[in-house]
């Protein structure tokens, strides 16, 4: 089993959804589009994991957006590499992480005891996760 696994999710950085809440039935039921982005990254995970790491976990989290293609040039290149401050929120994006990540990388987001994430501009979209066993 391995210590250290890195997933790269490609596609724009995805921030989990709050809970609908149907009026008919009077329930709340999870968006499909974090219903699909969570089974994404459970089959991203499952194919470099059979089994869920154990104990403590270090979690870097690394969510890259591309400029618009509206920005000039000039623009977008003063702007890759750098901290992206807009929406979706980087608690959101770490949220639909971990919880596609829930009993397939680790038994329980609980054992995630480290959490280093940011969000830059970049050339490519991806979110860029690193799971390491910590010490």
């Amino acid at each position: 089993m391995p210590d250290r696994i890195t997933i790269v999710i490609p596609g724009k950085p995805f921030g989990k959804q709050r809970p609908k809440f149907d009026p008919r039935s009077g329930r709340a039921y999870t968006p499909d589009a974090t219903v699909s982005f969570e089974q994404t990254v459970r089959e991203l995970a499952a194919k470099q994991l059979t089994t869920p790491l154990e104990g403590p976990i270090s979690m870097t989290l690394e969510a890259v957006f591309v400029p618009a293609k509206s920005w000039s040039k000039k623009r977008r290149a003063a702007a890759l590499g750098t901290l992206h401050t807009q929406k979706p929120d980087l608690d959101n994006i770490e949220k639909a992480i971990l919880d596609g990540l829930n009993r397939i990388a680790f038994a329980d987001d609980q054992q995630v005891a480290d959490v280093r994430k940011r969000k830059r501009w970049g050339e490519r979209e991806e979110t860029i996760v690193t799971l390491e066993v910590a010490s």
